[in-house]
């Protein structure tokens, strides 16, 4: 018989022991209040975990911080089955909220008792609710997703994505203009995602849609978590030659550009994703900022040096800028670029500044005060 992994993450305690304490204000509460949340949680993933069993596919259940997530692995499923898997979700926690009110009609007075029932009660209602909300990544904005998908195909993706967006959007409105800040704080956490995912899916194709190429990535994944680099190398570059663009591609093109960086081949790096800038991941574009400067693409390397000091906030990157920066002689930047290094406290900005890419800057007047000061 086929099991369900379940792997939960520490933050999922963390936000549950939040919500309990801000509802309870007492350690016991709290303590209650995590126990109902895992139930609740849990119950309701398994909802879409055994439908996605009975699929004939592999599931696993992941509980991390405000949810939790199924991941079905196997067969891709024709869309009908797909609509069924997340509706299961909902259901389940809809059918824990009618359990809990059966259970209070029973002549019982534990009142204790009777209030975590109540609690059980009002939070599978409340999360069934909210969850049917046409916004992604929630179960409504996918079962929207699936159904636009299977009348329109590809477009139907881009169309569920507008539809998330305007009600996140609004949604967030409202519950700001009502007084609930934090709930109006998560749907615009929504909304900015969705605006993020659809300036990402300008790059959706054919390719994308294949089942065979979505197959060959998660091969490709599984070979890299097995150290089994040579052999996803070859299949990378089958991947890019066979989609050519979109979604697929550039992910394929992401994990060979890392490959070759941790490689130090920062010029076969910098050939995968210099064309591919706009579409790339956070720490896609930290591999190109760092290929750009070693192959001397310095404009490249600057311009992409804000967001990736905003992804890893290291003396690495920031001295890279601000050697990129002095090659060009952008005096002003190269100077601010060096005193984001020299706050991390692990160098010497005079020994730095010997280099020989601060040659054409080092005798500059401002570039002197600066040194003088420090």
């Amino acid at each position: 018989m086929r099991t369900i992994p379940i792997k939960i993450a520490p933050t999922f305690f963390l936000t549950a022991a939040l919500i309990g304490f801000i509802n309870s204000f007492s350690i016991l509460g709290t303590v209650i209040w995590i126990g109902i949340i895992f139930i609740s949680v849990l119950f309701h993933e398994l909802g879409h975990a055994l439908t996605s069993l009975l699929f004939g596919q592999n599931p696993r259940i992941e509980l991390v911080a405000f949810g939790g997530l199924t991941i079905p692995e196997g067969k891709q499923l024709v869309k009908w089955k797909e609509f069924i898997v997340v509706l299961m979700g909902p259901l389940f926690g809809f059918l824990l909220f009618v359990f809990a009110t059966l259970l209070l009609q029973l002549p019982f007075e534990n009142v204790p008792a009777r209030a975590i029932l109540q609690a059980i009660r009002f939070v599978n209602l409340f999360w069934t609710a909210v969850n049917l909300f046409p916004i992604l990544p929630l179960d409504g904005g996918q079962l929207v997703r699936i159904v636009l998908e299977g009348i329109f195909g590809a477009k139907g993706w881009k169309m569920a994505l507008y539809v998330s967006l305007a009600f996140s959007s609004l949604l967030s409105i409202a519950f700001f203009i009502v007084g609930y800040f934090l709930v109006g704080a998560v749907f615009l956490i929504f909304a900015f995602q969705g605006v993020e995912t659809i300036r990402k899916f300008g790059a959706y194709s054919v390719a994308d849609q294949d089942e065979s190429n979505q197959m060959a990535m998660k091969e490709v994944e599984e070979l890299l978590r097995r150290g089994q680099v040579e052999s996803a190398v070859d299949k990378l570059e089958a991947i890019r030659v066979r989609t050519q663009k979109g979604l697929i591609y550039t992910l394929a093109s992401e994990y060979l550009a890392k490959i070759y960086a941790d490689h130090d081949d920062y010029e076969s790096a910098y050939k995968i994703l210099s064309d591919l800038e706009k579409t790339l991941s956070k720490e896609a574009k930290c591999i190109l900022q760092k290929a750009s400067y070693f192959v001397g693409d310095y404009k490249k390397s600057i311009r992409l040096s804000g967001v990736c000091f905003q992804e890893k906030q290291t003396i690495e990157v920031a001295l890279r800028a601000a050697r990129a920066n002095a090659m060009e002689k952008n005096i002003k930047e190269t100077i601010e670029w060096l005193k984001t290094a020299a706050s991390f406290g692990s160098f010497s900005v005079q020994e730095i500044v010997k280099e020989r890419e601060f040659d054409d800057i080092r005798s500059d007047e401002m570039f002197q005060k600066f040194l003088a000061r420090i």
